[in-house]
């Protein structure tokens, strides 16, 4: 699986925000209730003004994002999200191969969380080598091995 990764930029912020409802709606919907737009874009717009945002994109063509953080001193992986039509092709699994490679490149550990009720997902990041660490309410904690 060949993907590139490239830093977002203003202008991508009207697909991203779709991308986050296409990946996401259901699962939030599942969890705490009908979508709110407002909501969201609330929620949202902190993902884009703390984290470094990453277009992933497979020939040329944007399939999804990913969002990164420091969390006490490692990768914290906020949120990898892939086009719904292009899930279960391997870019997931590509993405975070590259997040840990790049990890590990500066001396850090990676870090992730996963909502309770991603169970694909939890498989996901179980298979390429993150183990739980911990849970909140909502969510299980992941580090990589």
């Amino acid at each position: 699986m060949t993907i590139t990764m490239r830093v977002a930029t203003v202008a991508d912020e009207g697909w991203l925000f779709q991308l986050h409802e296409d990946a996401h709606r259901d699962l939030v919907e599942a969890a705490y209730g009908p979508w709110v737009t407002a909501q969201q874009e609330e929620f949202f717009r902190p993902l884009i003004d703390d984290h470094e945002v990453f277009v992933i994109e497979q020939g040329g063509v944007a399939v999804g994002a990913a969002y990164l953080g420091i969390r006490g001193g490692d990768t914290w992986l906020e949120l990898i999200e892939v086009t719904p039509s292009r899930q279960g092709e391997g870019i997931g699994a590509a993405v975070l191969s590259w997040v840990v490679e790049r990890s590990e490149l500066a001396g850090r550990g990676t870090l992730l969380q996963v909502h309770k009720l991603n169970a694909r997902a939890r498989r996901l990041y179980e298979r390429e080598g993150f183990t739980v660490n911990g849970a909140t309410d909502t969510h299980h904690l992941f580090r990589h091995a």
